[in-house]
C-alpha cells in the first residue's frame, strides 16, 4: 500500500460559483457549506474524493486536482468473517437480500484467489473501525460475481454487486450499486448488455425488452431518478437502467429501490436459467467479447470510485478491489 499522504487539493472558482448549495445537498459526507455566497469544504480529512460535488455543480465551479493519482495509507485491519458493526443497522441491508436470491438459484462458490492474486485480506477487513469486504465468486455460466461493501466513517456505505457472464454465454451483466448516506441513496441497477442492442434486435427483445419493460415502467417513476451524467455510462448501459439520487424520505422511496434491485436480479436469474452455451469463436460471440473488452477498458479508465478507493486502500489494494467489482 502507498505510504505517502498528499493534501487534498479542493478548489472553487469564485468567478463561477453562484452559491446555489447543490454541492452541499449532494455531498454524502456533509462536509460542504455555502459561506458568503461561496462553496467551502469544512473538513478535508473526511472527503471521500468521490467527485459528487463536481458532478452536481451546475456551473462547473468545483475542481479536485489529481483525483486519480492520490494515494493514502488506509487504516485497514483484518476483521472476523461476517462481523458487522452496530452502526450498520442504520443502513439498508440490500446485499444480504440479493445474496440470498443468488444462493438459492445460482449457488455461487466463493474463491480466494482472483487473477492470480490472493484476495483473502479483502474478504473481511476494518476501515476506520467499520467492517468492509470485497468477495469474489464463481458459478455455472458465470465468469465472476463480485460483491463488496465499503463503510466510510459509519456515515456512508457503498454496496456493489456485479455479475459478469461466462465466455460461452451472451447474457447481460447484472449491475447494482447502492451508495447510502444519512438522507439519500445513489442507485444504479441494470442488466448491462453484452451485445449492442441497436445492432442485434433479437438481443434487445429477449434480454432487455421482455424481462425489463414492465419493471422499468414501474420503477422509473421513483422521485430523484435521472440519466447518468457520464457519457460512457449512457453509451454502454441498457435503455432500462435505473439510476439517480433518491431521498430516503418518504420511506416508500427506499422500499421501491429495494424492490427494484430484487426484481432486476430475479429477471437476470431467469435469463441465466434459460441461457445456452454458444460457440466463443462464432462471429456473434466475437463481437460480444470485443464489446466486453471495451466495457472493461471504459470502467478502468473512468470509474469515479477510483479516487475514493485509492485514498482509503492505497493503489495496490484499490486495483485488486476494482478488479473484483468492475465488469
Amino acid at each position: 500500500m502507498a505510504s505517502e499522504k498528499k493534501p487534498l487539493s479542493f478548489s472553487v472558482d469564485a468567478t463561477l460559483c453562484v452559491g446555489c448549495g447543490a454541492c452541499v445537498k449532494a455531498c454524502p459526507m456533509k462536509i460542504l457549506d455555502v459561506q458568503d455566497g461561496l462553496c467551502v469544504m469544512t473538513d478535508f480529512s473526511r472527503c471521500l474524493v468521490c467527485g459528487t460535488c463536481m458532478r452536481e455543480c451546475p456551473v462547473n465551479a468545483i475542481s479536485i486536482e489529481g483525483v486519480r493519482e492520490r494515494s493514502q495509507k488506509a487504516a485497514v485491519q483484518t476483521a472476523p468473517t461476517g462481523q458487522m458493526p452496530s452502526s450498520d443497522a442504520k443502513f439498508t441491508p440490500i446485499l444480504p437480500a440479493l445474496q440470498k436470491l443468488l444462493d438459492e438459484a445460482v449457488k455461487p462458490r466463493q474463491v480466494f484467489e482472483f487473477d492470480g492474486v490472493d484476495i483473502r485480506s479483502l474478504n473481511d477487513f476494518m476501515l476506520e473501525g467499520h467492517a468492509c469486504f470485497y468477495r469474489a465468486y464463481t458459478a455455472d455460466k458465470v465468469e465472476k460475481i463480485g460483491i463488496s461493501r465499503m463503510n466510510f466513517y459509519g456515515t456512508m456505505t457503498a454496496d456493489v454487486l456485479i455479475i459478469t457472464p461466462g465466455r460461452e454465454y451472451d447474457l447481460p451483466y447484472f449491475v447494482m450499486d447502492w451508495d447510502e448516506s444519512e438522507d439519500h441513496i445513489f442507485f444504479i441497477c441494470d442488466l448491462m448488455p453484452s451485445d449492442d442492442p441497436g445492432r442485434n434486435l433479437r438481443y434487445l427483445t429477449e434480454y432487455l425488452y421482455e424481462p425489463l419493460e414492465e419493471l422499468y415502467m414501474n420503477y422509473s417513476m421513483i422521485p430523484g431518478l435521472k440519466p447518468s451524467v457520464f457519457h460512457w455510462v449512457r453509451a454502454i448501459h441498457s435503455p432500462y437502467i435505473i439510476t439517480g439520487t433518491v431521498e430516503k424520505e418518504p420511506r416508500s422511496n427506499i422500499d421501491q429501490l429495494f424492490n427494484c434491485a430484487l426484481d432486476y436480479l430475479k429477471a437476470w436469474i431467469t435469463l441465466w436459467q434459460r441461457a445456452q452455451p454458444r460457440d466463443p469463436a462464432s462471429p456473434e460471440m466475437r463481437l460480444i467479447h470485443e464489446r466486453r473488452k471495451n466495457i472493461r477498458a471504459l470502467y478502468k479508465e473512468n470509474d469515479p470510485g477510483v479516487g475514493s478507493l485509492n485514498k482509503f486502500l492505497g493503489d495496490e489494494l484499490a486495483a485488486i478491489s476494482l478488479s473484483i467489482i468492475e465488469p
